[in-house]
């Protein structure tokens, strides 16, 4: 038997993903945020949850929940009323039991009227509220401190990326081979090289945990009238440096090629990762979408 040959060929970014995590069934939380929007969730089974900006009327949500450390959680939902729109909104939670911390990330499809498969990503810093608790003053922050960093990130056993953290507001995407490529191939984004830049956010959640956050937006805005395979998404990434993997979900849109059509994608994800090294001519291309 040969194990290599075993995996499905369907899975990429999801065969190494964490079962889904159902310990905070029961629980509730109320969330004070720094923007003034205050947060209520309370989980009622596996499987739903109820939502609000305090003060308003709860509403119902189907989540998912992964599970980043002992005390760390990714929760996710897409708010019902907008499914199957095309003005899609996903809430995405860091829910950091161990410091008391929140971190919301809000993602909208359809608020670009000329690329309406865009995502636009807001990120807002919070602390949890409990009684008889003094409310945390200190927060989870933007952070300079993976940068210089390079991982390689084993998703399935046939698919391997290498990531650049090389500066704030970007990450760097290649993989094994793809130095030797000279010119930019725009309709295979795993070809486009030397380099493939596109907007990230970096921000700590504890020592060695970090929320990486990556929105594709260079081919939706360079290829959006071309139909192109893979849409804007956006991805956030807990990177648990201790243990050496990552956690996430995706939000946004694919092309499903048996149909031709555009359709939802909001899955979640996992890889294990190692250090690496890579070729100063992929580290060292300008990035062609910044001054």
């Amino acid at each position: 038997m040969n194990l290599k040959n075993y995996p499905r060929k369907k899975y990429a970014i999801e065969q190494f993903v964490q079962p889904m995590c159902y310990e905070l069934n029961g629980e509730k939380f109320h969330f004070v945020m720094d923007d003034g929007r205050d947060y209520d969730l309370e989980f009622i089974s596996d499987e739903e949850l109820l939502w609000c900006w305090t003060g308003e009327e709860p509403k119902k949500a189907r989540y998912q929940c992964l599970k980043a450390d002992d005390c760390t959680y990714l929760v996710d939902f897409e708010l019902a009323e907008f499914e199957n729109t095309l003005h899609r909104v996903n809430h995405c939670f860091v829910i950091d039991l161990e410091q008391r911390l929140v971190t919301r990330v809000i993602c909208t499809e359809g608020y670009n009227p000329k690329l309406p498969y865009l995502i636009k990503s807001e990120y807002t810093f919070g602390a949890i509220d409990i009684e008889g608790c003094d409310l945390p003053f200190i927060r989870h922050t933007y952070t300079a401190e993976m940068l210089g960093t390079r991982v390689e990130w084993h998703w399935s056993t046939k698919m391997v990326t290498r990531h650049s953290y090389f500066t704030t507001g970007y990450y760097r995407f290649t993989h094994e081979g793809s130095e030797k490529l000279v010119e930019r191939d725009v309709l295979n984004p795993f070809s486009a090289l030397p380099n493939d830049d596109d907007v990230a956010q970096y921000i700590k959640i504890k020592k060695n945990m970090y929320l990486f956050c990556l929105t594709e937006e260079a081919m939706e805005r360079n290829l959006y009238d071309q139909n192109p395979p893979y849409r804007s998404n956006n991805m956030n990434f807990i990177q648990n440096y201790d243990r050496m993997f990552h956690i996430g979900r995706t939000f946004g849109s694919v092309l499903r090629e048996d149909e031709n059509k555009v359709v939802p994608c909001h899955i979640t994800f996992g890889a294990f990762g190692n250090p690496t090294v890579i070729d100063p001519v992929v580290l060292e291309a300008p990035n062609p979408y910044g001054v």
